[in-house]
């Protein structure tokens, strides 16, 4: 009887960890794509297919927050970032890359315009990127400041 038992549960704690696998066998599952009615939140020309998975788009009082998953080096994930964002139309502020995380920055005009964070996930092997832009229709060109003429 004890030995149908362990059986059982051997069994049962297998199955479990099935459930938890990734297609590619390392235990972490696949990350859930953002559906497209948040995708659609992202501005034109912005597109992180090339850096991993689009996992949560959120937009609220003139910034865009984007969050994703990948599976490539921090290296090659930073460059990845600044390209997808220039193509937006933003422009790269700078890096920094300490290896275990990673920022890079931008500006729209004259504007500090957002950045990117990316940190090593909970599955080995993962990068979470997390991407904060300003809304570039929030952003108003600057006003002339009228001057004053002298009077004769």
């Amino acid at each position: 009887m004890a030995e149908r038992a362990l059986i059982a549960v051997v069994l049962a704690v297998g199955v479990a960890l099935l459930g938890c696998s990734s297609p590619s066998g390392d235990g972490c599952p696949a990350p859930e794509t953002a559906p497209a009615t948040e995708t659609a939140l992202m501005p034109a020309g912005l597109s992180l297919a090339e850096v991993g998975t689009v996992t949560d788009v959120q937009k609220s009082q003139g910034h865009l927050t984007v969050r994703a998953v990948t599976g490539k080096p921090i290296d090659e994930v930073t460059v990845l970032i600044q390209n997808a964002v220039t193509a937006a139309g933003y422009r790269p502020a700078g890096m920094d890359n300490e290896g275990f995380e990673a920022e890079v920055f931008f500006t729209a005009g004259a504007y500090a315009a957002g950045q990117a964070l990316v940190r090593r996930a909970a599955c080995e092997g993962q990068w979470d990127v997390e991407l904060v832009l300003i809304d570039p229709s929030a952003v108003r060109a600057p006003t002339p400041t009228p001057t004053s003429t002298p009077r004769k």
